[in-house]
């Protein structure tokens, strides 16, 4: 029988492990808490909390971070499997949370606040950063640096992509139109409802068009979904931080129906790609691989060369919004302590901070 100890630290490897949201620490932490305050179910039996636990959870990520997890029933199911924290794992930390008054939740909900409290520094250096001095490769480093926020680099590397191509497509003044022939009206009569709801046309209006802009996926942190960026002209974005195999390479296409990809990576991943979409045949799908150079290059100039003037501040405001959007950090935790009384709940040595 493992002990409260062994218990703690396989609890330590999952927050260890997770991004700075903490969906499966907190889906933890929400089972021991209605285990103590509720017990309406038998800790010992997976099938009476399973699926429930996906709705308490989310209400607590709802008012803490204004988010849920949207990645697959299967994903987030994965907490209690073996190799994270199974029964046997969680009716030992469930007695000791018990014993000790929510010890256990409150340690993981004051993991919760450290992690967001590293996050939130960086994003108040970006309050403070000015167009002479900020560099993109500084804040890239405070991600890999900092050990509380690393996992999720992937993240911070989608917004620096988002902010500096809408940037630069915004300050292009790009149209895009979507234009019928003469020649379809024939067809366009016939099927005027369709054309109306899927292109916006019909017999009396052949086109249209409006500004280029380029879109997240969402501010999620789903782990199974392949798409991160698209464009309303036609291309998709796809960021790729993690070290790729062969095998991780070869999906990044084929996860996405699309003939204009477009892929970012680190410098030392482009040619894995490059060589892995020729080999499978993908490579006239991707119109080109953007490395962290090229970003670095851009962004440089963004912040410091000839357009400084028109393209350093909306940089910089986007990228602002963006990390704010996605690590959002308020007086929410606060409030949620006290209502739980954690702050006045007095732990043993071993769930202190």
């Amino acid at each position: 029988m493992p002990t409260t100890k062994e218990a703690k630290t396989k609890l330590d490897l999952i927050i260890g492990k997770s991004r700075v949201d903490l969906y499966k620490p907190i889906h933890i932490a929400e089972v021991l808490y209605r285990s103590r305050a509720v017990g309406d179910f038998d800790i010992a039996k997976l099938e009476t909390f399973q699926n429930p636990s996906l709705r308490w959870r989310n209400e607590i990520t709802n008012k803490l971070a204004g988010k849920v997890s949207t990645s697959s029933a299967r994903y987030q199911h994965d907490v209690w499997n073996i190799t994270a924290m199974p029964t046997e794992i969680l009716t030992i930390l469930d007695a000791e949370n018990k014993a000790t008054g929510g010890a256990v939740e409150k340690y993981i909900y004051s993991r919760y606040g450290e992690r967001q409290g590293t996050v939130s520094s960086v994003i108040s250096a970006i309050k403070k950063a000015a167009p002479k001095t900020f560099k993109l490769e500084t804040l890239l480093e405070l991600f890999v640096k900092e050990s509380g926020i690393k996992r999720s680099i992937d993240k911070a590397y989608e917004i620096v992509v988002y902010s500096l191509f809408e940037t630069i497509i915004s300050a292009f003044g790009a149209k895009v139109k979507v234009s019928v022939s003469e020649d379809s009206k024939p067809i366009l009569e016939e099927f005027s409802d369709l054309a109306k709801v899927l292109l916006g046309v019909d017999e009396n209006k052949l086109f249209w068009e409006q500004t280029a802009h380029i879109f997240r996926v969402g501010v999620t942190n789903a782990a199974d979904r392949g798409l991160d960026m698209w464009g309303n002209f036609g291309v998709v974005v796809q960021v790729k931080h993690l070290t790729l195999n062969e095998k991780l390479a070869g999906n990044i296409a084929a996860q996405v129906e699309s003939d204009s990809i477009v892929i970012v990576c680190k410098d030392a991943e482009a040619k894995v790609i490059e060589t892995v979409l020729k080999q499978i045949g993908y490579g006239a799908r991707v119109r080109g691989i953007v490395k962290e150079s090229d970003l670095v290059k851009w962004y440089e100039k963004c912040l410091r060369g000839k357009f400084s003037d028109k393209l350093a501040q909306p940089l910089l405001g986007r990228l602002l919004s963006g990390f704010e959007a996605e690590f959002p950090f308020s007086t929410t935790l606060a409030e949620f302590l006290e209502v739980r009384n954690y702050n006045n709940l007095t732990v043993p040595e071993m769930w202190k901070i």
